[in-house]
């Protein structure tokens, strides 16, 4: 897959001279969330440290953030800053590598940002969520100055997709900013389930604004012309919620809420679903998305984020807008009538991620970057 670069990455690394070049760094310091915690950016660096890039490049990883009370947010906060602080004095030259999001993940890690300034190290941001910008433009005036700053020190901005890659360059010019797609692994399509009813999986938060409500509904409007055909809607958040609306529209006894799941949990629903469908109203490069299409399961989403550069309607996946029912209803509808549109359309996903978005070129690409900072790789 070919990377993209801003103009000013770019410079960044041509014709650069000796004091604009990159900082000689001997390990790399990652910040992000705790591995038992939900979310993209768990299950990324779940998947780095996997499939060995801690074991091929000098990794040491400290977390900032637990989904636990909000007192215990605060201390392993404070906790993850006392312990990056100390890995700045006795690391080798670190080159810290902060995960972020929006909201308060960028505010507990624009305090790492800050700690790399003082200690002279410089830091890569990986930018993870849909709501980035969302959360960015509706900040103050001061703290869209503050992001801008922390972004434009930064020594590499990683974006997930060419769209989030324009985003960040118009919020700030004077960002390097280069594209790092999210990586996953291939299973083996020999491990998919046979015999069992075929299921529509929905996997992520149960939110609305990931479309879970709008799902439900739409498969409530056809079910009664699949009566053989399950949803599953795996994840933790809005599970009451949406076990209500299920069973308000007439359908309890078909939509199955499984909270969360545990990696070897999340393989099961996986390799037993028959379709995939996320129809979330903002992302960035949904995980969720690209584990469905690497099990070669036709996909439905939606053309927010960096969704569009992966599916592309009617080789690989399905796209409807979001919050249409209508549409959403259309294409369940579609794929849940042809098993041949199914096979056609899981093939291509799964040849995509191959091609595009698995977890090794992901890490092959990352070792490149380290290596262009000094750090030894292999």
């Amino acid at each position: 897959m070919m990377v993209s670069t801003s103009g000013a990455a770019a410079g960044a690394h041509a014709g650069m001279t000796a004091a604009e070049a990159p900082a000689r760094c001997g390990s790399v310091l990652m910040v992000g969330t705790h591995p038992s915690t939900k979310g993209g950016i768990r299950m990324l660096v779940e998947g780095y440290r996997d499939h060995g890039l801690f074991r091929r490049a000098p990794v040491r990883f400290v977390p900032t953030h637990w989904e636990r009370t909000q007192l215990q947010k605060a201390l392993i906060a404070i906790t993850g800053w006392f312990r990056v602080a100390w890995a700045l004095v006795r690391l080798d030259r670190p080159l810290v590598h902060v995960h972020l999001s929006s909201q308060a993940s960028f505010w507990r890690k624009a305090v790492i940002c800050v700690m790399a300034r003082i200690a002279r190290r410089p830091y890569l941001l990986h930018v993870h969520g849909g709501r980035f910008m969302r959360f960015y433009e509706e900040s103050g005036p001061r703290s869209r100055w503050f992001i801008r700053r922390i972004f434009a020190r930064a020594a590499l901005v990683l974006a997930l997709t060419e769209d989030w890659r324009t985003r960040l360059s118009r919020m700030c010019p004077e960002a390097r900013i280069e594209i790092l797609p999210n990586g996953v692994p291939l299973p083996a399509l020999s491990e998919r389930a046979s015999g069992l009813p075929p299921r529509v999986l929905f996997l992520g938060v149960l939110h609305p604004a990931k479309g879970t409500f709008d799902l439900v509904r739409a498969f409530a409007r056809i079910a009664p012309r699949f009566p053989e055909w399950q949803l599953v809607c795996a994840g933790s958040g809005a599970i009451e919620e949406t076990q209500s609306l299920a069973a308000e529209l007439g359908v309890a006894d078909r939509v199955e809420c499984t909270g969360w799941l545990d990696a070897r949990a999340k393989k099961t629903v996986l390799a037993e679903a028959t379709v995939f469908a996320l129809p979330s109203y903002a992302e960035g490069l949904p995980m969720a998305l690209l584990e469905g299409m690497s099990w070669g399961l036709p996909a439905i989403a939606t053309p927010v984020g960096g969704i569009p550069g992966t599916i592309h309607p009617p080789h690989n996946g399905l796209l409807v807008p979001p919050g249409d029912v209508d549409a959403l209803a259309g294409a369940l509808s579609e794929l849940m009538g042809s098993r041949e549109r199914r096979a056609a359309l899981g093939t291509a996903a799964r040849a995509t991620i191959e091609r595009e978005f698995s977890l090794d070129a992901s890490i092959e690409q990352l070792l490149r970057i380290y290596s262009r900072f000094g750090i030894a790789t292999s």
